[in-house]
């Protein structure tokens, strides 16, 4: 069997194995879909403000093997037996389980393709998982997962759609855990490309490639500390969505744009735009914390309070609970997510053209403001990153949610090693003693996007 670019042996054994199980339910059909996590270079918390990021797909990931069926529920399987199988009906609106079941991210996918696809009769499906992106480590374990079974519940139902728009539906339907995200996680396993960092823009999504240096090294190095967005890291998580989209409007309000909503509104109504104007800007118009009842911001705003907390944080399930003692940060969110996209789009040319001195300290500044501005960084997260500088790596930053998870490390391939045994002395010898680390930290390398194969069931 001729097999789409990025399956390695070993993946190709996983998913035999897989679609052996399936086999036994006599099914015509078998369809396999390989879909990889990813590591962000730069560009933390900006994807759902519209704006610009720049990951790469990893050689890690989650295969989905399914087989279609007539008994109009999906049946799902977990290779790893701590993730307990689960089954549920197809219905328009499918009823979410308990908080942080890691079924919900299953039934997102399909709750996606029945949005998409309202009037389609959808055969339901057994699936079989089996994922190997480490999960809570802020290397995008739920859209590896999401992606693939999207993908997999589409093809055995016959419906396809263009990349571009697979990746904005997978990335909405997410939204049905509870996480407001962005769009970065599902655009880069969808798109990844070997040996490519891939920057990415929104509104409306764009994808382009850029070749990574023959020379860098990716370091990735989990804190160990949990990062799991559809649990406690949640409202911290949402609650800056709600920070950063406060931000957009009352900056949309003072430039007199109509209906700014997102920072990213703000970039692209000014084509000259720069962080710093913007944030004095924001500065001149609004405290920089404000109450966490909306009554200030829709004061500001000249709107009513029941109609800014509806718009802002939802209804429903998915509605966004704030801790009312808290101050909303809005002047320290806006400002790390307009210097970091100042940042990613310089990146993506420091990147290009090879200059990793360069990509490193910008890498380095993106670390300090999300420890600053964005508050997403933690002790742990901050002193692995230390050791990682301290081992000879040219920058070094948190990458996914932040709040626990990994750190991404940029090297010369020469100075890879130095860079893990810094970690390894300094970090896990200090939080775990005579541990074994060979499976917390590794170079991770920029692999392919995810990929569908229809297997029969006598091949």
């Amino acid at each position: 069997m001729t097999l789409p670019d990025g399956w390695d042996a070993e993946e190709q054994a996983r998913v035999k194995r897989l679609a052996t199980k399936l086999r036994t339910d006599h099914a015509t059909q078998i369809i396999a879909v390989r879909a990889p996590g990813r590591v962000n270079l730069i560009g933390e918390h900006t994807d759902y403000s519209g704006l610009p990021v720049l990951p790469v797909a990893i050689d890690r990931s989650t295969i989905v093997v399914a087989a279609a069926n007539t008994t109009g529920e999906i049946e799902v399987t977990n290779a790893d037996p701590a993730w307990p199988s689960r089954r549920f009906a197809i219905e328009r609106q499918i009823p979410p389980y308990e908080t942080g079941d890691w079924a919900d991210y299953v039934k997102a996918a399909i709750q996606g393709v029945i949005d998409r696809f309202p009037t389609h009769a959808l055969r339901g499906a057994s699936i079989v998982v089996d994922g190997r992106v480490p999960p809570a480590a802020g290397l995008s374990s739920s859209s590896a997962l999401t992606v693939s079974i999207a993908m997999a519940f589409m093809a055995s139902n016959q419906l396809e759609l263009d990349p571009l728009e697979a990746a904005t539906m997978v990335a909405r339907s997410e939204r049905y855990v509870g996480t407001h995200g962005g769009g970065m996680d599902q655009a880069a396993s969808i798109f990844g490309r070997r040996d490519h960092a891939l920057f990415i823009e929104f509104d409306p999504l764009r994808v382009r490639a850029i070749k990574m240096p023959a020379n860098a090294a990716l370091v990735v190095a989990d804190s160990r500390q949990i990062a799991d967005k559809s649990g406690t890291v949640r409202a911290e998580y949402n609650r800056r969505v709600v920070e950063c989209s406060l931000a957009a409007r009352i900056l949309g309000r003072a430039l007199k744009l109509d209906g700014a909503t997102i920072l990213g509104d703000v970039v692209r109504a000014y084509p000259a735009w720069n962080a710093v104007e913007l944030v004095e800007k924001l500065a001149a118009t609004s405290p920089a914390q404000l109450g966490a009842n909306l009554k200030d911001a829709a004061n500001i705003l000249g709107v009513t309070q029941n109609a800014l907390d509806a718009d802002l944080l939802g209804q429903g399930p998915t509605r966004i609970a704030l801790d009312p003692t808290r101050p909303l940060e809005v002047l320290k969110r806006a400002r790390h997510v307009l210097s970091e996209t100042e940042r990613v789009i310089h990146a993506a040319t420091v990147l290009e053209a090879g200059r990793l001195d360069e990509m490193g300290t910008l890498m380095d500044a993106s670390h300090q403001s999300l420890a600053d501005d964005f508050e997403c960084s933690t002790q742990r997260l901050d002193e692995i990153v230390e050791c990682a500088r301290r081992g000879g790596a040219l920058g070094a930053r948190l990458t996914g949610a932040g709040f626990g998870g990994s750190i991404v490390a940029l090297c010369e391939v020469s100075n890879a090693a130095a860079v893990i045994e810094s970690i390894d002395r300094g970090y896990y010898a200090k939080q775990y003693p005579g541990a074994a680390p060979e499976n917390w930290r590794a170079v991770l390398h920029a692999g392919a996007g995810a990929s569908v194969i229809d297997m029969r069931a006598t091949a």
